[in-house]
């Protein structure tokens, strides 16, 4: 494939003016979104104007979205350059040669130095960038952050340092190489504003962790930690779930030491993803409701009924579906309490045997004349000190077991599971999101032992993960066969 300067210049040397601009923002457009596919790419409808740019990048959602102006010049060098970062400084554009530029300019560094906002390099010196395979977070977020948060002069050597740093900073956190990992540190300080600087070199530290590496000879600029801090998580979050598949477990149990239920709210809207899943995979003991809701999805014409499980957060709230079974967390119980006549009281026969692997510590059956509610008062429950079955029969036919208190094995916690509303509690204690997810899944819609193994498969990602491995949790799948 051509070089995107023999593109530009092709594209210059056409007869016709109009064609030949067009031809230009293709090429230029093409090689930002290379660089961060996630950017929003507006053209406008001038080329190398004075005052106006050339292309408005935006980057997320919601009403108050950052963005970037650039302007495409034939060159960036002094004494041309000057004038607009004088007049345009202001708004903090970056202004992008399409020429030759390669070996740069000292007097255009210089200047650039003392208009610390804004960017100017080349296309290609970005290609170059871009060009490069990027494998972990770190390399990814170096590439994607360098048009919303790069500056300074960024062609010749400081491009390098740049290009350097993308190439080798994968196999210099994974082999814990002081000095690369040093010399990236120091160019992005140098070459991306100080809030991208700080989030890229707190992901570079979690990756030294995941690799073995002591925090304290990480050799950043910033005080070593073992973790994110819960606003360190809030910023970072978002930059690192769109990027890549990260498939190192390790990173993202490190990532999310201090992962809570509120995290995963604030993020309002996600789509499922390969990094969501092994996010929450990962930190399941750390993520706790007070809650979940369980609702039956009519799957439409072009949804698979046999598709894997999957995270996802929809309206500031953790979401599970699990075939055609939508699981929503809570963390406030207040959140399901309107729910009532969305789930069906089974008759006790039919939840019985799925009941045996619990301590029965409450239950509430109803009748067309009477609702009744039986709590044990003894710590060995009510199995020991009732005949259930007498019970149901006594109480008639169109009896229902509105809802069971439960007290999970070799555990002090106890649910509630509420049939009426389709909606498992814990009592007291938050429990981890996956405990609550499978209670209702196997008691509130009684599924198939393969939709249970396919839930077990999911959250422990194929057995890479412990959750099910404990004798407490295999009691809980623990079935006749």
């Amino acid at each position: 494939m051509q070089s995107v300067a023999t593109q530009i210049q092709n594209a210059l040397h056409q007869s016709s003016p109009e064609a030949a601009i067009r031809d230009v923002k293709h090429v230029m457009a093409r090689e930002l979104q290379s660089l961060d596919p996630k950017t929003e790419i507006k053209s406008t409808d001038y080329f190398n104007h004075t005052f106006v740019p050339d292309f408005v990048l935006t980057w997320g959602s919601g009403n108050q979205r950052p963005t970037r102006d650039v302007y495409l010049r034939f060159s960036v060098d002094t004494p041309l350059i000057q004038r607009d970062l004088k007049s345009l400084h202001e708004e903090a554009p970056a202004f992008i040669s399409i020429g030759r530029n390669i070996e740069g300019d000292d007097e255009a560094g210089q200047l650039a130095s003392q208009y610390d906002n804004c960017l100017l390099s080349s296309a290609t010196a970005l290609e170059a960038i871009s060009n490069e395979d990027s494998r972990t977070p770190v390399t990814q977020m170096l590439k994607s952050s360098l048009l919303q948060g790069g500056k300074g002069y960024l062609i010749g050597e400081a491009a390098g340092d740049i290009h350097q740093a993308v190439s080798r900073t994968d196999s210099a956190l994974a082999s814990l190489d002081v000095p690369q990992v040093s010399a990236t540190v120091r160019a992005m300080n140098e070459h991306f504003s100080h809030g991208f600087a700080t989030r890229i070199e707190r992901v570079m530290q979690v990756l030294w962790i995941s690799q073995g590496g002591d925090a304290q000879e990480f050799p950043g600029t910033l005080e070593a930690d073992t973790a994110l801090s819960a606003s360190e998580l809030t910023q970072i979050l978002p930059f690192l779930l769109p990027l890549e598949e990260i498939s190192n477990i390790e990173f993202w149990r490190s990532l999310g030491e201090n992962l809570d239920l509120g995290h995963l709210q604030s993020l309002e809207h996600w789509k499922s993803s390969f990094n969501l899943n092994l996010l929450i995979n990962a930190n399941l003991d750390r993520i706790k409701a007070k809650g979940v809701a369980l609702d039956q999805v009519e799957l439409n014409l072009f949804d698979d009924p046999d598709a894997a499980p999957y995270w996802e957060i929809v309206d500031s709230q953790l979401r599970m579906r699990c075939g055609h079974i939508d699981c929503r967390f809570v963390d406030d119980l207040r959140k399901t309490a309107h729910r009532t006549a969305v789930g069906r009281a089974p008759r006790w026969f039919a939840i019985e045997q799925r009941l045996d692997r619990y301590g029965i510590e409450g239950i509430e059956f109803t009748s067309p004349v009477s609702k009744t509610r039986i709590q044990s008062s003894t710590t060995e429950g009510l199995r020991e000190s009732t005949d259930m079955r007498a019970l149901s029969e006594a109480l008639g036919k169109l009896a229902r077991v509105v809802a069971v208190e439960l007290r999970l094995p070799n555990s002090r916690d106890n649910v509630e599971i509420n049939f009426d509303r389709a909606a498992v509690d814990a009592v007291g204690t938050s429990l981890s999101a996956h405990v609550l997810a499978h209670l209702g899944l196997d008691l509130l819609y009684q599924s198939t032992q393969e939709t249970l193994d396919e839930f077990r498969r999911f959250v422990s990602v194929e057995q890479r993960l412990p959750w099910w491995r404990s004798e407490s949790a295999e009691r809980l799948t623990d079935q006749a066969d």
